[in-house]
Order: structure tokens, then sequence, then C-alpha cells
């Protein structure tokens, strides 16, 4: 085996055979495959056609059985408007049955208003009973139907609520005791009308749904082949399981997931549609053809399954693998013997040719000292593969610093828009927050100069404490700015005031008052004692609860806002909740941003919070939103204690 592999890779001749003949066998095998296809889809065309055919004509039979109900109604119609006294529709029953073998029953039922001394209406019936009927004679009983709620039969009621002749759906209208037909029936029903075009009854003809099956069974173009019929809402009418006649659908007990294919079957059949497809029943793979009945909603399928439809084609592969067997044999020894006779001369050339054939992109083959047309081209192929080398690394290089500095500037772009755009937005709304204040500051105060408007003492002091807020809030807005300049580039603050929670929180209650007209409740709830102190820097401390505070006052406008102040063994906690529009869970951290603001025509330098953050961190302590409240905004501070 080792020599026998050797001598493939060293001999050329072998390895082209091989090669030629694997390109030969790939082509004979596909194109004896497709003739394989190709056939198997003619004999399946063959068979489907010859399905088709008896299928056609078991529909043409069930047909014809059909006209000669459609006709015979008809027929009598005529007579029916001409005469419709009772003895006459008794009469026209009876011919009709005794007429026509192919119908099991006629009945002509009137409303009650045609014969007003009918406490329920009239109707007669004629039917052939089979039991009693000898070859040379049917047995045709008409009887004077009385006390029979026909009404509400579909067979009724169908063409009465239509106003247009139709078949109904089989049924068992067998009533112990009365001259009715014991088997399942179908009806065609004309309703009738007189001169005004007013409804005054029904002729309704019987099909024995026995006969129709035993029309339809009668050819079978394969042994287990078999016959099914059914209604528009998918019920059985033909079936070689008796059981499953009326009383199952084709779609009962069938899992959509499961029987795909069925399902599939059943809304074709009952949508009116003709065609054939592959169906999966009880386990055996079968081709169903199915097609309507022309005049009714009822479809008809001849379910045949495919072993035997195919038989042929299984026939045939006991032909085709021998030939295939033989054919590939045949090109294997063809294939050898002439590319051998062909590459014999090249040989000189089989090691040059070798190390080719075994180089990869990346690797530089020796050149040739050859000056014939062999080595000119094996050292042009070098100095190639070489040259394009070189170049696709100098590009994938050159490509990759591009990329690297394209990202940079891009970076650097986007970071000078943005800083730009806070910028611009940050003089805007400092500039409006410094006029608001101070355009109320002057415009008071002209009043207060003006001798021209009596003023009282009341309207006075509102002017005086008014003045007082804008001020406050001026000079908070300021000392925010002055923070945020001092701040940004400290490292820590000192931390060495001890300081009082609850006497700093209710400080920060009346500086926020001071700085904001409000409605809302403020409220303190310490659970801390009076005596609880924590060692922090008092003002910058002061600075953000107080912010924390306006804020809140801020964005709520009913409800209330409260500062909670716990203690742990390790941290004291400063909560401050509202009941405001509150802040949504997916901004938690954006709104502790430099400049940014939620909405951007609320009042505000978008600062607050920032620094309010940034002043506890250099303090060693925490502030976060707490995502988990949702009747407000919920700040909590946290500053550690040192014990």
């Amino acid at each position: 085996m080792i020599e026998m592999r050797k001598h493939i890779r060293q001999s050329l001749s072998t390895r082209l055979s091989l090669y030629i003949l694997l390109v030969v066998v790939v082509v004979f095998t596909l194109s004896l495959g497709f003739l394989y296809w190709q056939s198997r889809n003619i004999i399946r065309e063959e068979a489907i056609n010859e399905a088709s055919h008896v299928l056609d004509n078991t529909a043409l039979r069930v047909k014809g059985y059909m006209v000669e109900v459609e006709t015979a109604t008809r027929n009598i119609i005529w007579l029916v408007n001409l005469h419709h006294d009772k003895d006459s529709l008794l009469k026209y029953t009876h011919r009709i049955v005794a007429n026509h073998p192919n119908i099991n029953g006629c009945s002509i039922t009137m409303e009650p208003n045609v014969f007003p001394n009918e406490e329920y209406g009239f109707s007669a019936y004629s039917v052939r009973l089979e039991e009693l009927s000898t070859p040379e004679k049917d047995s045709v009983s008409t009887v004077r139907e009385a006390n029979y709620d026909y009404y509400n039969k579909v067979w009724y009621k169908t063409p009465r609520q239509k106003r247009a002749a139709c078949w109904v759906d089989p049924f068992d209208d067998f009533n112990d005791g009365t001259l009715s037909s014991p088997e399942l029936i179908a009806s065609y029903c004309v309703p009738l009308f007189n001169q005004e075009e007013k409804f005054v009854g029904v002729i309704s003809t019987d099909l024995s749904l026995k006969k129709l099956t035993e029309t339809i069974t009668a050819e079978h173009p394969y042994k287990n082949s078999y016959f099914i019929m059914l209604g528009a809402d998918g019920h059985y009418f033909v079936h070689p399981d008796t059981t499953k006649l009326l009383r199952q659908t084709i779609f009962t007990g069938r899992d959509p997931r499961e029987h795909t294919d069925l399902v599939a079957l059943g809304y074709e059949m009952t949508s009116g549609r003709t065609g054939h497809m592959d169906v999966e029943i009880d386990g055996n793979s079968n081709i169903v053809l199915y097609r309507p009945l022309e005049g009714t909603q009822w479809s008809v399928a001849l379910v045949c399954p495919s072993n035997e439809m195919l038989r042929g084609y299984n026939t045939l592969n006991y032909i085709l693998l021998p030939i295939l067997f033989i054919g590939l044999l045949m090109l294997t020894w063809g294939c050898r013997r002439i590319v051998k006779h062909f590459v014999q001369p090249l040989g000189l050339l089989s090691a040059e040719l070798r190390q080719i054939g075994e180089g990869d992109y990346d690797k530089r083959l020796p050149e040739s000292k050859r000056t014939d047309l062999i080595g000119q081209l094996q050292n042009s192929f070098c100095l190639m593969r070489r040259t394009i080398s070189q170049q696709i690394k100098d590009a994938e290089q050159a490509k990759k610093e591009t990329e690297e500095r394209t990202k940079e500037l891009e970076e650097a772009t986007q970071l000078a828009r943005k800083a730009s755009e806070l910028k611009t937005q940050f003089m805007q709304d400092m500039t409006h927050q410094i006029r608001t204040p101070l355009n109320i500051v002057h415009g008071f105060s002209q009043v207060l100069r003006s001798d021209d408007v009596p003023i009282t003492d009341e309207e006075k002091q509102e002017m005086a404490d008014t003045m007082y807020v804008q001020t406050n809030a001026l000079d908070y807005m300021v000392s925010k700015l002055i923070i945020a300049s001092l701040i940004e580039s400290r490292q820590t603050i000192s931390t060495d005031d001890n300081v009082c929670c609850n006497d700093l929180a209710r400080e920060a209650f009346e500086k926020a008052s001071s700085l904001i007209t409000h409605t809302v409740e403020l409220h303190l709830d310490s659970q801390v004692d009076d005596k609880l102190t924590v060692q922090t820097n008092r003002h910058h401390l002061l600075i953000v609860l107080t912010e924390l505070l306006v804020n809140a006052l801020h964005f709520t406008h009913e409800g209330s806002i409260t500062m909670r102040i716990e203690a742990t063994k390790e941290t004291v906690n400063f909560i401050v909740e509202d009941t405001g529009i509150g802040i949504q869970a997916d901004k938690a951290e954006f709104v502790f941003e430099k400049f940014t603001k939620i909405d951007m025509f609320t009042e505000g330098l978008g600062l607050g919070l920032f620094l309010c953050r940034r002043v506890i961190m250099l303090m060693g302590g925490t502030l976060k939103l707490d995502t988990e409240y949702t009747n407000g905004s919920r700040f909590v501070v946290s500053l550690p204690l040192h014990h």
C-alpha cells in the first residue's frame, strides 16, 4: 500500500489519470443520475397521468349520476307549478323515483300557507325500498308525511335560504317507524316559487351514498389504492373505513405540526382545487390526486401507494446499477491507457513541476538554472510571486495605518463637536439663568424707586422677599460656577469638620427654601440621634444637600419632598426623595454628566448633579440615583463613618 501511494505521488501519468478519471466519473455519474432522475419523473408522470385518468373517469361517472338527478328534478318543476294539489304531488314524486333507478327517493314539501287546512304543511315523499325490490320490478312506496317537522331539515332549510338549487351534504334522515331510507343520502334540492316569486316549497331528490360510493370505487388503478370524498367542511362522505363517514373530518385528530402534508391536503380539497401531492397516511407514503365535483362543494381524491405507482422506477434500479459498475471499470481502464501514452514525454519536467505543486503562496521557490521554456517559466513565476507578495504586504500595512488614523480623527472630531455643542448650550443656559433673576431684581427696583405708583408696605415686603430669593439664586448659581472651576482640578477635599447630621439637614432645608418658592411640603425623616456626627467637609456637604433639594423643588409640583437620614455600621446615608416627574432608568448615569439635562428647556446649567457626585466622591462617599424608586426621584448620598 505504501509503495502504491509512493508510485502515485511520483508518477505524473498515474495522477493525471486519476484526475481525469475523477472528472469523467463525476460527469458520467451526474449524466447517468440526471437520466435516472428524468426516468423517475417520466415514470412518475405516467403513473400520475394514469391515475388522473381514472380519477377523471370516476368524476365523470359521478357527475353523470348527479346530472341525471338534477335533470329529473328540473323536468318535474313545470308540472308542480301547474298542478300542486296533493294527489299530483304524490304522483310526481313516485314518477321520479320509479323512472330513474339511480334515484333513491324524492319529496315535494310545501309551505304551510299553500295548504291552509294542513296544520303542519304538506310533504309528498316516495322512496325505493331495496329489500322489497325484485329484478323485474322496483318497489317504490309513496306516502304523505304528516306531523313531521321538515322545516329545520338541511334539505329544506338550505335551498330556502339560498333561494337557488343546490346539493346538500350527505345526511342520515332515517326515522324509525316512518317510511324513510335507512341509508345515508345526498340530496339535490330545488326551491319552488309562485308567480309572485314567493317561496312555496322544495323539491328534494335523494341519491344514495351507498350507490355513490359504489360508483366512485368501481375502478382501482392499483391493488391497494382507494377513493375518498370530502364535504365542504372536510367530513368524509366516502372512505374505506366506514366508521369515519360523516363522523370525522380529514382534520380530526391531526396535529398540524406532525401531519403537515395531510392537513395541507385537506385545505386543498375543501378549497375546491385540483392537483396531486405526496402525503404520508398511517405511516405509508402515498400520492394523492384530487379534484372537485362540478356543481357541488365536494371533492373526490384517489389515494395511491407510492411503492405501487413507482414499481417501474424500482425495477429500473436493478438495471442501472450493473450498467454503472461496468461503465466505471471501462472508463478507468481507458483513461489510464490514453493518459499514459500522452504524458510520457513530460517525465523530465516532473521534478520542477512537483516543487511548484508543493509550494504555497508565501514560500519562495528556488530559481531554476535552466534556459529552456520550462526554466524560464519557473523563474518568471518566482519573480511574479515575490513581487505580488511584497506589494500585498505593503498595501495591507498602509491600509491598517490609514484605518487607525481615520478612527483617531473621527473620535477627535466627535469629541470636538460634542465639546463645542456643550459649550454653546452652556453659554446659552448660563445667559438665560443669569438674565432672569437680574430682570426681576431690576424691574422691582424700578418700581420701588418710582413715586408715581402707590405701593403698600405688604407689596414692598413681597417685592423685597422676591428680590432676596432671586439674588440668592444668582449667588447660588455663581457659587456653583466657582466650585466647578475649583473642584475640576482637585483630587481630594479636606474632611476635618465634625458635622451634626440632623442640624446640617435642617440648614439645607432653610437654604433651599430661600432659593426657590414652592408649594409642596418638605419633611425631614431622621432615623439617627441628634448627636450623631460625621467627619466631612461641612460647606461642601451643605451645598450637595441643598442642590438635591433645589432639584427636587424644581421638578415636584404636587405631593412632598422628604429627606431621610439613616445610619449603618459603616456609613451614614442622606436620602432625598420626591413625588415629581422622576427620571428614567436608562438616564441614571446620563444626569451626572457635565452640562447635561434631560429636558433642554428646563432651568439650570446642567452642573448641579455633576458637582454633587464629584464633591461626594472627593470626600470618599458615593451619590447615586435609586432606579427602583418609581414614585418620583430618589438620590442617595452615602458618606463613611469614621470610628
